[in-house]
């Protein structure tokens, strides 16, 4: 019975979803093609959904949560875009075109379907993702609509950490740009631009990723990713004093449970030590300087990662990096993130030799 009411609701949403996309169709070009970069939008947060579900990083009940938010935000969504639109829509086939579809699929499901049959397991499944969508022509069909109507701010966000998953950074850069052009900038949308122009310069903070950091740490003063790169910056630059106050600043406002608690305190030891005047003058302390810096960097690919997904290049290069910096629970922990990301071992072969190399289970 459980099933059914889920089933019905969800069905019901889907439906509403679909009524309200379709009813809203305008014979404008422009909005219309605004429509179909949004559209091409969901249909890139449904695969993710499925691959989540199928990867076991979300449950059934999860996914089926995740998959009716989604429709509300849809429904949202066209509610807003209906007063811009001049377009009439199909009074009379409309619904029953949507109401048949809630027929046809309870009806299938009817003859064919077993609620009470148990799932199948995860290694017999097929890849959805694949089969659903391919993220290289979703892509160029966005890339296509945005071509159009280059003032879409939803679509280049996004294109923005497909690119960066892609090691497209450049792109990424362009996207980002935008993003921060069209919609007021945020601590997050400043430092994104910051990490695709750091991946370029191969880590140089000077110039314009600074000030972008600069400028994410003054909109949110709680902002962690903007303040762990300026901390690491400070501590490398010997500002030592400002080191410290922004390493007190992260560990202050934590839980003490982050995966970056570690990393920040070890900062703060380092910026501590230059400013006791305690650091061995010379290349040594040059490599001590240097190494906050390149765990700030870490710490930037993990929350990315954590936060948006990535290519197993991404992840390999993650755990790699924890164990040369000598932290085994956190390349650990990335290894476990990247398993369940990517879940067919055929796959993962310079990842998992780079686990086992390190000792990781």
């Amino acid at each position: 019975m459980l099933f059914w009411i889920l089933a019905i609701t969800i069905t019901a949403i889907a439906c509403a979803a679909l009524y309200y996309a379709a009813a809203g169709r305008t014979v404008n070009a422009t909005v219309a093609a605004q429509g179909d970069a949004t559209d091409e939008h969901y249909r890139l947060q449904l695969a993710e959904i499925n691959a989540d579900i199928a990867s076991g990083r979300l449950g059934d009940a999860e996914g089926t949560a995740a998959k009716a938010e989604l429709a509300r935000e849809l429904i949202r969504l066209q509610g807003e875009d209906g007063g811009k639109k001049a377009g009439a829509s199909g009074p009379v086939l409309l619904p029953l075109a949507v109401l048949g579809v809630a027929v046809i699929a309870f009806g299938s499901y009817a003859m064919i379907g077993n609620p009470s049959l148990p799932s199948q397991p995860l290694a017999s499944r097929e890849k959805p993702l694949e089969e659903t969508i391919n993220v290289d022509d979703a892509v160029k069909r966005i890339e296509a609509q945005l071509a159009e109507t280059p003032d879409d701010v939803r679509g280049w966000t996004v294109l923005a950490p497909v690119y960066m998953q892609m090691g497209r950074f450049e792109d990424a850069v362009k996207a980002l740009r935008k993003v921060n052009e069209l919609a007021p900038p945020t601590a997050d949308s400043q430092t994104d631009l910051a990490e695709a122009l750091l991946m370029i310069s191969k880590g140089d903070m000077t110039g314009e990723p600074l000030a972008l950091l600069e400028n994410a740490a003054r909109l949110d003063p709680k902002h962690v990713r903007s303040h762990f790169y300026l901390a690491g910056y400070a501590t490398q630059t010997g500002d030592y004093a400002g080191a410290v106050e922004q390493w007190n600043a992260l560990i202050n406002s934590a839980a003490g449970t982050e995966p970056w608690i570690a990393t920040a305190k070890e900062g703060l030891a380092a910026a501590q030590r230059g400013l006791e005047g305690k650091p061995i003058e010379g290349p040594a302390q040059q490599d001590s300087v240097s190494d906050e810096t390149i765990k700030s960097m870490v710490e930037g690919l993990s929350t990315r990662l954590m936060r948006d997904g990535g290519t197993l290049e991404e992840w390999t290069r993650l755990v790699r990096s924890r164990l040369v910096l000598g932290d085994t629970a956190g390349a650990q922990a990335a290894y476990d993130a990247a398993k369940a990301a990517y879940p067919d071992a055929g796959q993962r072969s310079e990842l998992d030799a780079t686990a086992a190399q390190g000792g990781l289970k």
